[in-house]
């Protein structure tokens, strides 16, 4: 009887084997990577473009129906000429908003002509941190008024976040937010000093801030332009030919908020400027003129524009140019919270 041998594998064999595994293991993970880096990008992307979306929806649906409307910078605010721009200034442009729109402006409380009372909103797109809220912030400020009274420059309404805190504190919120005024496009540009060159990276720049050319706003095409980019790695200044512009880096995204201004645009007095027709009364003589504009009249100091880059006496209040450290500021009021006092 033949005794049976048992066969095995040796070890050359063994290790030939092993080394064939390796190399197709190898092979797999070279494809799988460019795979996996992909769908995280475009995971990111899509984030980015969400975030980026909400934010546009949210500028448009809150000015879209203002009736009169006011755009500023927080470089040019100093309205107090203190030197330093803070919150008195808000107090100060909330006045002379007030004074422009809406001082000795009437209505008719069913017995008598009384003054108009409202709110002025004015809202805060934070594009620098200032320890209170984070960069990529929306605020609201809310100034309660009366036509016949003026708004004391020691006002200070709370600054109220419109954002929610999961865009910036969530576990994945890994995303820089930058705004700038006007419509602009993407264009690439060359990797930046301290750019992660040599590792794929593409770096694109908002087309307007490169050539430093000045915002085209107006009341008919006011825009806000909404840049979001990751936050490690994704942006760098870069100074250049005396310009300075800032380059991002893959994934980011950018959105146009186009504001509409219904109200602001589509309602006239009669002098042919956009508004909405409000009786005014005379301080002097109490006569009310039913016909009068909703603002406050040229010969009584009033601009007479129900959209408005300076304030009623003339000071420009407006940077054009893109500048990430200049936070933009709208003031406006909505026709359905003004009534009878």
């Amino acid at each position: 009887m033949k005794k049976k041998i048992k066969c095995g594998f040796t070890l050359v064999e063994l290790i030939v084997v092993m080394a064939i595994f390796s190399i197709l293991l190898l092979g797999a993970m070279m494809i799988t990577q460019p795979v996996s880096r992909m769908y995280k990008n475009t995971t990111l992307s899509e984030k980015t473009y969400s975030l980026s979306n909400n934010i546009q929806v949210f500028l448009q649906g809150r000015l879209e129906y203002a009736e009169v409307i006011g755009v500023g910078t927080s470089n040019k605010l100093d309205l107090d000429t203190s030197g330093a721009f803070d919150k008195t200034d808000l107090a100060v442009w909330a006045e002379d908003f007030r004074q422009e729109h809406f001082v000795n402006t009437v209505g008719y409380n069913g017995t008598a002509v009384v003054p108009l009372k409202g709110k002025i909103h004015i809202i805060r797109l934070v594009n620098n941190a200032d320890g209170a809220f984070p960069q990529g912030q929306i605020t609201e400020r809310i100034y309660d008024f009366r036509a016949d009274q003026p708004i004391s420059i020691a006002s200070d309404p709370a600054e109220v976040a419109q954002l929610n805190d999961t865009y910036f504190n969530a576990a994945d919120a890994a995303y820089n937010f930058s705004y700038a005024l006007g419509a602009t496009t993407l264009q690439s540009v060359p990797t930046p000093a301290g750019g992660l060159s040599g590792k794929g990276e593409t770096y694109r720049a908002l087309a307007n801030d490169v050539k430093n050319k000045q915002a085209d706003i107006n009341q008919e095409k006011l825009a806000v332009s909404i840049v979001i980019d990751k936050k490690t790695g994704g942006s760098i200044d870069v100074a250049e030919s005396g310009n300075t512009y800032r380059a991002f880096t893959d994934p980011l995204s950018l959105q146009v908020a186009n504001l509409p201004l219904t109200n602001v645009m589509h309602r006239k007095n009669k002098n042919e400027d956009f508004g909405i027709s409000r009786p005014y009364m005379d301080p002097a003589t109490s006569k009310v003129d039913f016909l009068a504009a909703f603002h406050t009249p040229a010969s009584a100091g009033g601009s007479g524009r129900s959209y408005s880059e300076s304030t009623s006496n003339g000071t420009s209040i407006l940077d054009k140019s893109i500048d990430f450290n200049n936070d933009i500021y709208f003031i406006f009021a909505y026709t359905d919270e003004i009534v009878n006092s």
